[in-house]
C-alpha cells in the first residue's frame, strides 16, 4: 500500500535526519473535497506532493513501516476519496508504535475500529468557523463537525480529539476564540495552525496573519488547555503528544509561527 511521508520523515529514515519525534503520513490520491486553502483538493492544480510548505514522497508501506520505529508516534491524514475509511483502518493496523488520525467526520463504528487497532489520539480539521464556514468551502455542515467532535471525545476520552483550527482565513477573531472556548468546554483540544497561502488554491494570493496577531491567539488557546499564562511555552507547536510539525507553516529563515521540538531543545 503506497502512502505519503513527510520530508522531515523521509529522510529520517532514508538518511537517519531526524527532524521530528512524530513520523508524519498522508494518503494518496488527493481529496474530493473543496476547500479553498489546500493544496490536496482535486479541485484546484496546485501540487499534490505538497501539503501546506512541506514536500511529501511516496513509499510503500510494507517497505517501510518497520522503520517508523524510530519515532515516537506515526500521524496519519487522510484524504476523502472512496474507501478511505477502510484505507485508514487498514493503515492504523499495520502501524505498530503510537498512532494518530485526523480526518473528517466519519461514523463512531470507524473511531471505535480505529481505536481498537491502537489509535490513542484523533484529530479533525474543522480549520474555521462558522460564519467563515462557506467562505472556504468546507464540505457538509459546521455542525455535523461539533457532532462529531462530541462524538470522538465520548470514544476516546477528553483531551484526546484535537480540532485543527487555522488563523488567517478571514475569520472575526472574537467567534475564533469563543470556538476554542467552546471546544474545550466540551472536552477537545485545540491543535493551532496560521494560514499559508499555497500557489495554486483559490487562496493562494491572500498573506499570513500578522505574527503579532497569531501569538495573541495562541497565548488563549495555551491558557485555555493549562489554566495559566505562559509567553515562552504558548508559542510551541500544539498538537497530540510529541507532535511538532517543524516548519509547516513558515519559512525556517524566518520567525517562527510555531516553535517545533526541535528548535526548542536548542
Amino acid at each position: 500500500m503506497e502512502v505519503l511521508l513527510s520530508a522531515g520523515t523521509y529522510y529520517g529514515i532514508k538518511k537517519g535526519m531526524m527532524y521530528s519525534q512524530t513520523a508524519y503520513g498522508l494518503m494518496t490520491g488527493g481529496c474530493i473535497n473543496k476547500c479553498a486553502f489546500c493544496s490536496q483538493s482535486l479541485s484546484n492544480p496546485a501540487d499534490k506532493t505538497y501539503l501546506s510548505r512541506v514536500k511529501w514522497f511516496p513509499v510503500d508501506l510494507e517497505i517501510v513501516k518497520e522503520k517508523l520505529s524510530i519515532f515516537k508516534r506515526f500521524c496519519l491524514q487522510t484524504v476523502v476519496k472512496p474507501g478511505f475509511e477502510e484505507e485508514l483502518v487498514k493503515i492504523a493496523g499495520e502501524i505498530q508504535i503510537r498512532k494518530s488520525i485526523t480526518t473528517v467526520p466519519i461514523s463512531s463504528d470507524y473511531l471505535r475500529t480505529l481505536k481498537e487497532r491502537g489509535v490513542d489520539y484523533l484529530g479533525t480539521g474543522m480549520d474555521t468557523t462558522e460564519s467563515n464556514w462557506e467562505r472556504v468551502s468546507k464540505p457538509g455542515k459546521f455542525s455535523d463537525y461539533i457532532d462529531f467532535i462530541k462524538r470522538a471525545v465520548s470514544i476516546f476520552g477528553k483531551r484526546r480529539v484535537f480540532v485543527h483550527l487555522i488563523y488567517g482565513l478571514g475569520e472575526r477573531e472574537d467567534e475564533f476564540v469563543s470556538l476554542m472556548e467552546y471546544l474545550y468546554s466540551i472536552g477537545a483540544e485545540v491543535a493551532l495552525f496560521a494560514f499559508t497561502p499555497i500557489k495554486g488554491t483559490p487562496m493562494g494570493s491572500m498573506k499570513p496573519p500578522k505574527l503579532e496577531d497569531y501569538r495573541r491567539i495562541q497565548k488563549i488557546r495555551f491558557k485555555l488547555s493549562h489554566g495559566f499564562e505562559s509567553d515562552e511555552k504558548s508559542v510551541l507547536t500544539s498538537g497530540c503528544p510529541s507532535c511538532d510539525r517543524p516548519f509547516y507553516n513558515e519559512d525556517p529563515r524566518g520567525e517562527l509561527y510555531n516553535v517545533p521540538f526541535t528548535v526548542r531543545e536548542k
